[in-house]
């Protein structure tokens, strides 16, 4: 798949059918948005693209409220690639951007700089300045300047429609089968192996600290079953998020995993992390022991998790 950062990079020679959109999670509606487009590209013999912001559009225009992520730009590539995108534009959002305004965007950006045959967007899409660009008003541009659109209805589970914010509610929650029912995967953090200090392997549990960007979403504290993915292999592994109330509580939360049956060095290395599902709340301990007694009881229950989810995937 191509990675493009430039809108001069164009595809001139081609016809392109382009998605937009920030794809927050890639869930079950953006994934049939995705799979749509791609098949009417393919009908068309045209290239079936997306175009992305970065960083997303509240992290520069209303930072303190902007949203966690829920998965890393990698992470978004990688699904997009899978469901048969060729090539993602990635447009960087700044000041200057936001202030173009809708029409602008389509004539300047969509037509004049990128010459799209088609756009395929999710029925709650806004665009331009202020957010004032509505589906409606897209719908309305390519009959007038012959480009297809298409509007894709709401995927609707249990009664609602799938969001990037109903996913992160439920990660927020702890609820990792719901997040999972919205996304149509597990959930995952994903980050890299930083030095702790060592308490894990002194409690004869040693755990690898992720460390995650900051603008990602870091789901509910506590005790989770989960599968590790280092370096092409996977390990069963528990996950804790927390501030360590045992010992005395640290500032921010920490990201900590330990994988069964594995030893080594592991600092430096990129880990995804598929969590399964919340064993308990982190809680404080009267003793040492207490917390190794605990330990003990969360692998025990986070490998028979494992075993149901593994035997559950064969069939």
């Amino acid at each position: 798949m191509k990675v493009l950062q430039e809108l001069d990079q164009t595809f001139s020679d081609q016809k392109l059918i382009l998605a937009l959109g920030n794809f927050d999670g890639v869930h079950r509606g953006h994934k049939l948005l995705l799979e749509e487009m791609c098949r009417f590209a393919s009908r068309l013999e045209a290239v079936p693209a997306a175009l992305l912001f970065y960083p997303h559009p509240q992290q520069v225009l209303n930072p303190e409220k902007a949203p966690g992520l829920i998965i890393d730009n990698e992470k978004k590539l990688e699904l997009m690639e899978a469901l048969g995108i060729e090539a993602v534009i990635m447009l960087p959002f700044d000041r200057q951007m936001a202030a173009l305004s809708p029409q602008q965007f389509i004539e300047e950006i969509l037509l004049a700089k990128l010459k799209v045959t088609g756009v395929f967007v999710g029925f709650n899409y806004r665009f331009g300045c202020g957010a004032t660009g509505t589906p409606e008003l897209l719908l309305d541009y390519g009959k007038r300047l012959n480009f297809y659109v298409r509007v894709m209805p709401p995927v609707i589970l249990n009664g609602t429609p799938v969001s990037s914010t109903s996913v992160r509610s439920a990660l927020l929650e702890g609820d990792i089968s719901e997040a999972k029912s919205l996304l149509g995967y597990w959930p995952v953090i994903r980050g890299r192996v930083v030095p702790g200090d060592g308490r894990g392997k002194k409690l004869g549990y040693p755990t690898a600290n992720i460390q995650v960007p900051e603008q990602m979403l870091v789901p509910r504290s506590g005790v989770y079953a989960c599968q590790a993915l280092l370096e092409g292999d996977f390990y069963p592994a528990v996950l804790n998020i927390g501030k360590h109330p045992t010992f005395g509580c640290s500032r921010n939360p920490l990201i900590e995993v330990h994988l069964l049956n594995f030893r080594g060095n592991i600092y430096g290395a990129k880990m995804e992390i598929r969590l399964f599902q919340r064993l308990r709340s982190e809680k404080k301990f009267a003793s040492k022991q207490d917390l190794i007694n605990q330990i003990r009881k969360d692998v025990e229950s986070a490998v028979r998790i494992l075993e149901k989810i593994e035997a559950f995937s064969v069939c």
